[in-house]
């Protein structure tokens, strides 16, 4: 291991001292290089690090400039260290070629840990919805283990980052879904107030609407998602309830074959009938091999 443990207080890392490690100011004088190699990212890490345009800004100016802003990290049990704060910078180093970065080294509990590192990224003006919500639920599964719960970890972590307690707890309802149907509030294809709702649905039911999706690229807005909630506790909800709901009974779909088009595959001794069930069988394989 390299680098020295440098130790402080947690009551020194506060969300008042947050401008100080992590403000855009010169590589802090207690700062030290250690290689990238012995850098571990957090456990559970919700924020994602990206290939895209902000990152190959970043990678450019690690080249022209070096890291101005260290890493906050602390040491790990078995050797290393866990990145607290700076997982996009590293990203980045390692990208430019360098084979050690600046860090500082921080002896921190679990809770002002996590603290940190939501803290660093939460800013961020292009954060997607389910890294906050993977954030979220980090801060309060971190606060329940310390017996403080339910709605009074929900107005906490709304104090410290910004949030009313309602909205904290629908982006932390949003962790139940299924991944698909996060994909799909991320990239704005399905509100948040949508995905709340169905996150209450178990796993077949999550499943429904998604083979729905897939189907016929229709999702349910927020209110036909709150009525899906409310059949499955009502013990109604089924595919074909979920199907009426999201699309409507008026809603079908206009196919016409074209005979000519048919003919060159069906001898004349076929007639309509038989032709249609073979149709039929045929769409019915195509669709367990998509399964």
């Amino acid at each position: 291991m390299s680098g020295r443990t440098i130790k402080r207080s947690t009551a020194d890392i506060k969300l008042s001292s947050y401008d100080e490690l992590f403000g855009e100011t010169p590589v802090h004088a207690d700062a030290v290089e250690v290689m990238i190699k012995e850098l571990y990212d957090f456990e559970n890490h919700p924020f994602h690090v990206n290939d895209d345009e902000d990152m190959a800004e970043l990678v450019q100016s690690v080249r022209d400039k070096g890291i101005l802003v260290p890493l906050t990290v602390r040491p790990k049990d078995g050797g290393g260290y866990e990145i607290i704060s700076g997982h996009r910078r590293k990203h980045a180093a390692e990208i430019a070629g360098l084979f050690k970065v600046p860090v500082l080294i921080r002896e921190l509990s679990d809770e002002d840990a996590v603290d940190i590192m939501i803290y660093s990224n939460i800013q961020r003006t292009n954060i997607l919805p389910s890294e906050k919500a993977m954030a979220y639920r980090l801060q309060m599964d971190m606060m329940n283990h310390r017996g403080r719960k339910g709605t009074l970890s929900s107005d906490v972590i709304g104090k410290k980052y910004g949030d009313n307690t309602r909205k904290v707890y629908r982006y932390i309802r949003l962790t139940y879904l299924h991944k698909d149907l996060l994909d799909l509030v991320d990239n704005a294809k399905m509100t948040m107030q949508a995905g709340y709702w169905l996150s209450y649905l178990d796993e077949q039911g999550q499943g429904w609407i998604l083979k729905i999706f897939r189907q016929y690229r229709k999702l349910p807005s927020g209110r036909t998602a709150q009525q899906l909630k409310e059949q499955q506790e009502d013990h109604v909800l089924t595919l074909d309830s979920a199907e009426t709901l999201i699309l409507g009974n008026s809603y079908r779909r206009k196919v016409s074959l074209k005979p000519k088009r048919i003919d060159k595959f069906f001898s004349p001794e076929y007639d309509a009938e038989q032709i249609e069930e073979i149709i039929y069988e045929l769409l019915e394989q195509w669709k367990n091999e998509q399964e």
